[in-house]
């Protein structure tokens, strides 16, 4: 479908603000330039998987996208290659023949809904002519267009497909979740299932980031409150406690710590009576039982059974132990 059939009568203003605020971004536009764009420019609307433009055909405007995406295709040795990705506040013509004079070597459709303002090329001679400042503004976005297709050409040469993929998440962050995989596996010059695999490692290290600062957070949370000393504290409680997601803590504790919760609230609970024992000047006043209480056991034989289940032997005959050297390290099992 041609441009020409989609062209609206009126324009969004927002729109044309928006258009002359990213050309006046590479030059100053007099009153005069902007008066003329705002009377020459045509809104038109792309459907998903509507084309903006053929390869073979004639291009006879510059384009800037308001909103959504445009993907340039062509055709090369019976093989399509996306050559390249227009996002959001972005320009867009026929590189090859963008005044019309020779067919266009890519095909351009919108990967979803588009809104774009079209300038026919004859206009955009005309302005030339009549303001200075349109000629440095067009050199401007050219040469930003260059610098750009360059490293991004060293990009899909040099680097792994790991480092290609980085790179364009970088470029449109939060464009890239809104384009075709195999758009992107061809801009990149990777094959599709490549791609996928790279994206579940990356969400993989991602993942494992998000559950180390998870448990930082918790053990940060635990040396500074110490309340598995509650002996009626649930799980729950230590999530709303702890300020992390009682969905989250609890896989947390099953597949960073592998332990159950009771398991790992015990856990605490021995090693917080390790220490203490270790340090007679610090329990002296106390009986061994009443350390135990003190760290959050709830009877004498629960803190004995679970005591000597995770060190092998009694809380009396560790305290024998520590005393026979000052070095006493008790690691457990």
């Amino acid at each position: 479908m041609s441009p020409e059939s989609t062209f609206q009568t009126a324009n969004d203003p927002a729109a044309v603000e928006q258009l002359i605020a990213a050309l006046s971004s590479f030059h100053p536009l007099s009153e005069g330039l902007q008066n003329e764009i705002t009377d020459k420019v045509q809104t038109v609307r792309l459907e998903k998987n509507e084309f903006l433009m053929k390869q073979g055909e004639h291009c006879y405007y510059f384009y800037f996208l308001i909103h959504g995406i445009l993907v340039a295709t062509t055709i090369r040795n019976h093989k399509e290659l996306t050559t390249f990705i227009v996002t959001d506040g972005n320009f867009v013509t026929s590189v090859t023949g963008m005044y019309g004079h020779v067919p266009s070597e890519d095909t351009v459709h919108a990967v979803e809904d588009a809104i774009l303002l079209a300038l026919h090329a004859d206009d955009m001679q005309d302005l030339y002519d009549r303001f200075p400042e349109s000629n440095i503004i067009l050199r401007k976005i050219f040469e930003n267009y260059f610098q750009g297709a360059h490293e991004r050409s060293n990009m899909t040469r040099l680097n792994t497909a790991k480092e290609k993929y980085l790179y364009l998440q970088s470029y449109m962050p939060e464009h890239i979740h809104r384009i075709p995989l195999a758009h992107k596996a061809s801009y990149l010059d990777i094959r599709p299932e490549t791609l996928i695999r790279i994206k579940k490692e990356l969400q993989a290290e991602q993942d494992q980031s998000q559950w180390m600062d998870a448990r930082a957070k918790l053990e940060e949370h635990i040396a500074k409150h110490q309340n598995f000393r509650q002996n009626n504290l649930t799980l729950a409680q230590l999530a709303k406690e702890s300020k992390i997601p009682i969905t989250q803590l609890n896989f947390l504790l099953k597949n960073i710590y592998n332990k159950s919760y009771t398991k790992y609230v015990n856990s605490l609970r021995v090693n917080y009576v390790k220490e203490k024992l270790a340090k007679e000047d610090e329990w002296k006043h106390l009986t061994i039982e009443a350390v135990g209480m003190d760290a959050g056991f709830k009877s004498r034989s629960v803190f004995f059974s679970e005591f000597k289940k995770q060190t092998g032997i009694t809380p009396g005959e560790f305290v024998r132990l520590a005393g026979t050297s000052p070095e006493f390290e008790f690691k457990t099992t």
